[in-house]
C-alpha cells in the first residue's frame, strides 16, 4: 500500500481529480482546485509516512499551494475532504488497516489545519502561524471577476444626424 501511496502517487490524484470533476459539474463548471499541484506530492509524502519515515508529511511536501482567500476557507475544506474520501478508500482498497487509516488521517488533518491557517494570514499577518509548516511555496490567487461590457445605448436617428455634423 505505501508502494502506491510513494511510488504512483499520479493515480490516487486522479482518483481526487475525477471526484471534484464530478462536484464542479454539479454547479456548471470546471474545478477550480487551489490543491491541483500539490497533491501528487502530497500523497507521495504519505506513502513515505506509510513506509515509516519521520515528521510530517505537509511538511516535506514541496509544491506550489495556489489559494484563493475570496473562496474562503470552506472550499479548501471541500477539496481536502474529496482528498481524504480517496485516499481513505485507496487504504481500504489495498488491504490497509486503522494504523494505515490513522497514518493518512492525521496527514490530511495536519495539512488542512496548515492551508486554512495560510489562508487566514494572507487576510491577517498577525493571524495565528500554521502548527505545521508547509515545506512548499504559498500563492494568493485572486478571483476574475467578469469585466462588464457596457453597450453603448441606441441612439435614435436624430442624434446619429447630429453626431455625423
Amino acid at each position: 500500500m505505501a508502494r502506491v501511496f510513494a511510488g504512483q502517487p499520479e493515480r490516487l490524484a486522479a482518483a481526487w481529480r475525477r471526484v471534484r470533476f464530478a462536484e464542479a459539474r454539479k454547479d456548471g463548471g470546471p474545478p477550480r482546485n487551489q490543491l491541483d499541484s500539490v497533491v501528487e506530492p502530497f500523497i507521495r509524502e504519505v506513502g513515505r509516512k506509510l513506509e515509516g519515515k519521520e515528521g510530517s508529511p505537509w511538511s516535506r511536501t514541496r509544491a506550489v499551494l495556489r489559494l484563493e482567500p475570496g473562496r474562503g476557507a470552506r472550499a479548501l475544506h471541500e477539496e481536502f475532504a474529496a482528498l481524504r474520501r480517496c485516499l481513505v478508500d485507496a487504504v481500504e482498497a489495498l488491504g490497509g488497516g486503522d494504523a494505515e487509516r490513522a497514518v493518512v488521517n492525521q496527514a490530511l488533518d495536519e495539512a488542512v489545519d496548515s492551508s486554512v491557517a495560510l489562508m487566514e494570514r494572507l487576510g491577517n499577518p498577525l493571524a495565528p502561524r500554521p502548527r505545521v509548516h508547509f515545506a512548499g511555496l504559498v500563492v494568493q490567487l485572486f478571483e476574475k471577476q467578469p469585466v462588464a461590457i457596457h453597450e453603448r445605448p441606441a441612439l435614435n436617428e436624430e442624434h446619429e444626424r447630429l453626431a455625423m455634423h
